[in-house]
């Protein structure tokens, strides 16, 4: 066993998470790009969420992130229309400007993101600047809400890097310099299907008050240091399918496989989601594996091979 592997354990989830189908007549579709990026399709709109595909070693962790073209290349979509960064840590938004210059794709997120954005040289054309209470914005047929969150407490019971970049930086940082800019959940409305994207784990329950999603998107990576997350997240949203994210170890690319971060427990996770909502669905796919949303009916979708 490689130390990468001793450190980072492979996983495969259960047979019985993971029902396979056709996919026809989805309302929407849902594929994983590992931490917490997906590509998020309606009939007519593409969008990337928090889409991290570089994923240095652990040699070069503390080097600058220059995005990984050939990465980028090989697993975004070639039509973008827009993507989300859900907060500004280098998980989430170090290959969002790149992705967004190679696809000219609008650049959404916080003051924080479109910093960055303007790093790689995008025209203010490209950014949508989103405030830190929150707004609505549209991209063909998919409305999305930038729900006002919070960061789970993933360091020694602390928030990694918070504040913000007010100025344009010099080019890629070191993971240090993606400050967190403020947290957001996203709640993405395609036509017959609701999806909510938790990109970390916490929330602000108050923000979530009215609202319900047909999908919910969870962040694992500090689940345990959030009191009740898993109960407050499915209570506030009523999901009729959960689906993990940000479990996965990000130091090695998507070819090598899905390892776990330490300490992250997925069954337990899912026993607690059945416990919590158990009319709900759990699916957990692999990288790039899409699933398929029936409209009105979350509870039928499948996994398709790509």
């Amino acid at each position: 066993m490689s130390l990468y592997e001793r450190l980072f354990p492979r996983f495969r989830p259960r047979r019985e998470l993971r029902p396979q189908g056709s996919g026809e007549g989805w309302g929407a579709r849902i594929t994983w790009l590992g931490t917490a990026g997906f590509v998020i399709e309606s009939a007519e709109t593409t969008l990337l969420v928090d889409p991290f595909l570089t994923r240095p070693g652990l040699s070069r962790i503390a080097s600058r992130m220059v995005p990984d073209d050939l990465a980028i290349a090989h697993h975004v979509p070639r039509k973008v229309d827009a993507i989300l960064c859900g907060h500004s840590h280098y998980d989430h938004v170090a290959d969002a400007p790149r992705i967004a210059k190679h696809t000219n794709a609008k650049l959404v997120g916080s003051l924080s993101t479109c910093a960055w954005g303007r790093a790689e040289g995008l025209p203010e054309s490209q950014l949508v600047q989103i405030p830190s209470n929150g707004a609505v914005v549209r991209f063909g047929d998919i409305e999305v809400r930038f729900v006002p969150s919070r960061h789970g407490k993933v360091a020694l019971g602390r928030v990694p890097f918070v504040g913000e970049v007010r100025t344009t930086p010099r080019g890629p940082g070191r993971l240090w310099h993606y400050r967190m800019g403020g947290a957001f959940g996203l709640l993405i409305k395609a036509p017959g299907v609701s999806i909510y994207h938790n990109g970390s784990a916490d929330l602000i329950d108050a923000e979530l008050e009215g609202e319900n999603a047909d999908v919910l998107l969870a962040c694992l990576a500090g689940r345990k240091g959030t009191a009740n997350y898993v109960a407050r997240l499915v209570s506030a949203l009523g999901p009729k399918l959960v689906v993990p994210t940000h479990h996965d170890a990000f130091f090695a690319p998507l070819e090598a496989g899905l390892h776990l971060l330490p300490g992250i427990d997925v069954a337990g996770f899912v026993s607690e989601v059945y416990q919590r909502a158990p009319k709900a669905c759990v699916i957990t796919p692999d990288y790039e594996e899409p699933i398929c949303v029936p409209p009105n009916d979350a509870r039928g979708a499948v996994l398709v091979a790509s």
